[in-house]
């Protein structure tokens, strides 16, 4: 099947690989720019209504045939994941893990931009904080962000385009807590509508973000950028997975061989430029599966970075249930405030970076029945009234999530073994926390008890993600660093406008493309990474930048 020779497309200015978060605020930029672009992805578009929201056995769905893992769902359009470490997350349709996330939105804090500089464990970014702030806020203009403006854990911003979503009782609990600890808090800037944004619906407060907003009042890629990108002319190939990147023999990306999941047909789809957005797994496979005689490492990959430095957060979660009602599956799930106490390195604390605290939902009673977030499963039979009464609703979830370092043996390769529906090998995680980050995480959990205690818990658990052999298992919510962007190409693999030092025609950007992750969920950032490498690939193509571009 490899050596079927591709029907040859005519070539265009711009082939986007991935129709996610970072592919879509790109293919948007550039159609309404005047640029030919064609964007390939693999998945579907499945529109809200699709989701399991109306089907009464719906927390079960989300478990199995809407997993949010791939190994789980197995859909053709999905490839599966070999791991010794995680469990993954990922969603391979228009708008990417954006249409299954929670919509969290923070920004990342200027000295994640400058963690080198900070204690020489990361690299520094090539530009700063205040670089990136005018695609941070045109990114929140974009997905209709939800915020309470004037926290001060951040640089002063433009204002949030919609107000922010009420806390509800479990982020007042919260938000309690915290002030008698004397900490930091916040509502959380979520890009979940408040109010009716470009035509998207409020949010109804269902609380079930993760299976997908049934009335878009959660903004993807989805349901922002692409009806705008699709307006503007970007053409749109959905069941088209890309199973090799091509170069010629000077070295110079020429196009994608991609196969339509409909016909099985192989085509390959010329470009004066290809830019992969296929996430911090997906994009490091596909450059790995794209060696060739020019590049026989992998594409891009002449400095053996490709794959590596592999950041997922160190995560952990604690829950804790109070004499008070307090309503956790109702509202966003995640999160209805937070703080950042304690988000910036301490060296008296014996590790450097530093954690967020964020106050999330249970889900519903099926789901706090099962353990919720902590594996507290009520008793069958006997006990299991009293249980229920004792705990339904009557808590709050803490997100812990920490900075992790860059460590090069965290990484992706190409699984020996695994191949996707189309025979293309499939990515191989390996991961491990680095004892500064365990240290680190274990000081996070005790944190996250302490709100819980001041909270009035009478029972609290934590859960680290210890897998069966008993190592450290996170869920690989986010995907970051494998294939990073500095100033030196023998520590990265693009420069900062996202062009691969060894690779002419190519251009990365994605969540693979952050040198450091930050102590918060990383969207937001990934947005607005990917609006500015945009606007600089318009300077290289000779064409006037969008006006809110620095």
């Amino acid at each position: 099947m490899n050596d079927v020779t591709p029907t040859v497309l005519p070539s265009v200015e711009v082939l986007v690989i991935g129709a996610g978060m970072a592919g879509g605020a790109i293919s948007c930029t550039l159609g309404e720019a005047g640029v030919q672009v064609v964007c390939l992805e693999q998945g579907r578009w499945m529109p809200g209504a699709a989701r399991p929201h109306g089907d009464r056995y719906y927390e079960l769905e989300r478990q199995y045939r809407w997993s949010t893992s791939p190994n789980t769902r197995a859909w053709r359009e999905d490839y599966p994941i070999g791991t010794d470490a995680v469990q993954p997350l990922m969603f391979n349709e228009v708008g990417g893990s954006t249409a299954i996330y929670t919509a969290a939105w923070p920004r990342f804090r200027p000295t994640d931009f400058v963690k080198k500089q900070e204690h020489g464990r990361s690299e520094d970014w090539p530009y700063s904080y205040d670089d990136l702030s005018p695609y941070y806020a045109e990114n929140d203009r974009s997905m209709g962000v939800s915020g309470l403006d004037g926290d001060p854990a951040f640089p002063p911003h433009d204002p949030y385009p919609n107000p922010p979503l009420p806390i509800g009782k479990r982020g007042s609990a919260f938000g309690r807590a915290c002030d008698d600890l004397g900490w930091h808090w916040w509502p959380f800037p979520m890009a979940v509508n408040s109010r009716e944004y470009r035509g998207r619906a409020a949010c109804n407060y269902c609380g079930d973000c993760q299976s997908g907003c049934s009335i878009e009042a959660l903004a993807g890629s989805h349901n922002t950028y692409w009806p705008r990108a699709l307006a503007a002319g970007v053409e749109l190939r959905t069941g088209a997975r890309v199973v090799r990147i091509e170069s010629d023999d000077a070295g110079r990306v020429t196009g994608a061989i991609y196969v339509d999941a409909t016909s099985g047909e192989r085509f390959f789809q010329p470009a004066e430029r290809t830019v992969v957005c296929g996430n911090g797994i997906g994009t490091p496979r596909l450059l790995l599966a794209s060696a060739s005689d020019s590049h026989p490492n992998g594409l891009a990959n002449s400095s053996d970075q490709v794959g590596r430095n592999l950041m997922f957060h160190g995560l952990a979660i604690v829950e804790a249930w109070t004499d008070e009602m307090l309503d956790p599956h109702k509202g966003v799930i995640c999160a209805a405030a937070y703080t950042a106490e304690f988000a910036e390195t301490d060296p008296e604390r014996g590790f450097v970076n530093g954690f967020t605290l964020l106050c999330s939902g249970m889900n519903g009673p099926g789901f706090q029945a099962n353990g919720s977030h902590s594996g507290n499963v009520a008793p069958w039979g006997e006990g299991h009234h009293e249980w229920m009464e004792k705990h339904l609703n009557r808590g709050f979830a803490i997100l812990v999530q920490t900075e992790d370092l860059p460590i090069e043996s965290n990484r992706v390769t190409l699984d020996p073994e695994l191949v996707d529906a189309d025979g293309v090998p499939a990515p191989f995680v390996h991961y491990r926390l680095d004892e500064n980050d365990d240290r680190l995480l274990e000081y996070a959990c005790g944190k996250a008890v302490e709100i819980a205690e001041a909270a009035g818990a009478h029972e609290v658990k934590v859960n680290r993600f210890f897998g069966p052999s008993g190592d450290y298992m996170p869920p690989a919510w986010h995907l970051m660093g494998t294939a990073r962007m500095g100033d030196d190409p023998a520590t990265s693999v693009t420069d900062g406008e996202h062009r691969a030092w060894d690779a002419p025609g190519l251009y990365i950007c994605d969540g693979s493309s952050l040198p450091t992750g930050g102590a918060v969920n990383p969207t937001s950032t990934i947005g607005a990474v990917a609006l500015r490498c945009a606007a600089k690939m318009l300077e290289h193509i000779g064409k006037e930048a969008p006006e809110w571009a620095a």
